[in-house]
C-alpha cells in the first residue's frame, strides 16, 4: 500500500502542471444535459492517470468517470480526473483530482487533490486522514446552529418535491450555507472542520470514493438514505455527508420531523 501512496504523491506535480498549463479546446455536453459537461482536458488527465497507474501496477484496473465501461475488479482504482468540471471551465479554481484505491470492493486509501490550492488530502482506511502530510484531528460534534451546509438548488428542489423535506426550516436553523461545486472538495472541507453538512442528489461513485475515506477517518459519516442497497454501484445516488452522526440525526429531524430510518 505504501508504494502506491508514494507513487500517487510522485505523479501529482506533473498532473498539476498538465492541468494548469494546457488550454481547453473542446467542451462536450453529456447525456443531453447542459449542466453535465466534460472537457478534452478531463479526458487527457484520465488517460494520463490510467497509463501511469496501470504501467506502475499492472495487476490493477482503473474505473474512471470518462471511461466507456465501468467494471469492478478486486484491485481497483476509482478516479475522477476533474471533479468540479464547471468550476474548472468557468472559474479556474475549486476543482479536484480524485483517486481512490479499493481491494475486494473495500476502501484502502483515497487522494483528493485541490489542484489550484495545491492541497493534497489523503485518507487511509483505519489509519487516519492527512492534509499536506499533516494529520487531521477528529471532528468536534456541533449543533445545527453551529453547522455550515453545502447544497445546490437542484438538490434543494429534489428534496422538497420528491421527498417532501422541509428545507426551508433547515435554512433557518443552520449557521450558514454554501455551495462549492465539487463533491470531493466539499467533503474534504467537512473533514478539515470548515463545513459540517454536504448534500447532493446526483453523485456517482467516482465523485465520492476518495473523499469518503478522508471524511470517515476523522469521524465524519456518509449516508445514502434513499438507496435500498448500500454496496458499490455506478448509478447516480443521493448522498448526505456530515461531520458526525449526531448532526445527521438532527438534520433529519428538521427535514422530516423525525429520524429518517431508510
Amino acid at each position: 500500500m505504501i508504494g502506491k501512496i508514494e507513487f500517487i504523491n510522485s505523479i501529482l506535480p506533473s498532473i498539476r502542471e498538465l492541468v494548469l498549463t494546457k488550454t481547453i479546446h473542446e467542451v462536450i455536453v453529456k447525456d443531453n444535459e447542459f449542466d453535465n459537461i466534460v472537457t478534452d482536458l478531463d479526458i487527457l488527465v484520465q488517460n494520463t492517470l490510467i497509463k501511469s497507474l496501470t504501467e506502475a501496477f499492472p495487476d490493477t484496473q482503473v474505473l474512471g468517470e470518462e471511461s466507456e465501461e465501468h467494471v469492478f475488479s478486486n484491485k481497483m482504482w476509482i478516479i475522477d480526473p476533474i471533479d468540479g468540471t464547471k468550476n474548472f471551465f468557468r472559474r479556474k479554481e475549486d476543482f479536484a483530482i480524485s483517486i481512490a484505491y479499493y481491494e475486494d470492493l473495500k476502501p484502502v486509501f483515497g487522494f483528493v487533490y485541490d489542484v489550484v490550492k495545491d492541497d493534497i488530502y489523503l485518507g487511509i482506511a483505519n489509519q487516519g486522514a492527512y492534509l499536506n502530510n499533516k494529520r487531521l484531528e477528529n471532528l468536534p460534534i456541533r449543533t445545527m446552529n453551529q453547522s455550515v451546509l453545502d447544497m445546490n438548488l437542484k438538490t434543494l428542489y429534489t428534496l422538497e418535491e420528491k421527498y417532501n423535506a422541509n428545507v426551508k426550516l433547515v435554512s433557518t436553523q443552520v449557521f450558514a450555507h454554501r455551495n462549492i461545486g465539487s463533491a470531493a472538495i466539499s467533503m474534504c472541507q467537512i473533514a478539515r472542520g470548515l463545513h459540517d453538512i454536504y448534500i447532493s442528489s446526483h453523485l456517482k461513485l467516482w465523485d465520492y470514493a476518495a473523499s469518503s475515506i478522508v471524511l470517515k477517518e476523522v469521524g465524519g459519516e456518509v449516508y445514502f438514505p434513499f438507496e435500498d442497497k448500500k454496496e458499490l454501484n455506478v448509478k447516480s445516488v443521493f448522498l448526505f455527508a456530515t461531520s458526525s452522526e449526531e448532526v445527521y440525526q438532527d438534520l433529519n429531524k428538521l427535514l422530516y420531523g423525525e429520524i429518517n430510518a431508510r
